[in-house]
């Protein structure tokens, strides 16, 4: 393949492509119990430390404010790491870099969805009302873009 757009277009397609299909194979929506606690202790860690009052039961369900967020695969985060991983995977660039823009990348990216989460259990706290909002429109946008930025700055730093 000549055109590298062409090219890299298809292989972050077949990456996406096999990440799916290992997800399906594996059932892997049903063995993420672990994340899916880690996610929901750290959250509710991060927000007891500005005055919430959350807890964690049943391993990954949050209640807060008289809401109960059931944290599940969905709120791992892990489909959206698999996009990245797939553009960063596909991106012509060294296979040092490639491995440290994906590690770093995921690290941060996970880091952030415990704040995303973090902060939607204040926003139930105090705002119940505005949860839905907050978790369906600010959040997945806020999170999308920080995707975005990440696999820019990504690629600047690997074209050095």
């Amino acid at each position: 393949m000549k055109h590298p757009l062409i090219r890299f277009t298809l292989l972050f397609f077949a990456a996406l492509l096999g990440f799916s299909a290992v997800s399906v194979a594996t059932a892997l929506q049903n063995h993420l119990h672990v994340a899916e606690h880690g996610i929901a202790s750290a959250a509710a860690w991060m927000a007891q430390r500005v005055g919430s009052t959350a807890v964690v039961v049943n391993n990954s369900n949050i209640v807060a404010g008289g809401m109960t967020m059931n944290i599940n695969h969905e709120c791992t985060g892990v489909f959206v790491l698999f996009v990245l991983a797939s553009f960063i995977a596909a991106y012509p660039a060294a296979l040092g870099a490639k491995a440290l823009g994906i590690g770093v990348g995921v690290t941060l990216l996970s880091l952030i969805n415990v704040v995303r989460i973090a902060t939607l259990v204040r926003v139930v706290e105090f705002y119940p009302a505005a949860f839905p909002y907050f978790h369906e429109y600010i959040w997945q946008g806020a999170f999308l873009m920080l995707v975005t930025l990440y696999a820019i700055s990504w690629v600047e730093w690997a074209r050095e």
